[in-house]
C-alpha cells in the first residue's frame, strides 16, 4: 500500500493527517483514493478538470511525478505545495529595505 505524506500546512488547513495510506497503480488513482476518504484535500491538490494546481509538486519516492507516474507497492508519495510570486527586486522594494 502506498502512503500519501502532505505538508503540516496543508494537512491543518483541511484538519487531517499528514500521513494517508492509499491504493492504487498510478499517482491518479492514489489521489482518488485519497481524496475518497478526505475531500477537503482536492481543491488544494488538483484543479476543477482533475489536473495537478500549477503551485502544487509531486514525487513518488523522491523523483519528480506526474498523475500517470507509476507507483510500487510500498511507494512514498510526497506532495509539496510552492510559495511563490514576486521578484527579489519588488520584495526588498516591499519590505523597506
Amino acid at each position: 500500500m502506498a502512503t500519501v505524506m502532505l505538508p503540516r500546512m496543508l494537512a491543518n488547513a483541511a484538519n487531517t493527517a499528514q500521513t494517508h495510506p492509499v491504493e492504487g497503480a498510478t499517482v491518479d488513482e492514489a489521489l482518488v483514493s485519497l481524496f475518497v476518504s478526505q475531500p477537503g484535500l482536492r481543491g488544494h491538490i488538483v484543479d476543477e478538470t482533475g489536473a495537478i494546481r500549477p503551485h502544487v509538486s509531486v514525487f513518488v519516492d523522491g523523483a519528480r511525478a506526474d498523475l500517470e507516474s507509476p507507483l510500487g507497492p510500498n511507494a512514498a508519495i510526497r506532495i509539496l505545495q510552492a510559495v511563490s510570486g514576486g521578484s527579489l527586486r519588488t520584495a526588498e522594494a516591499g519590505s523597506g529595505l
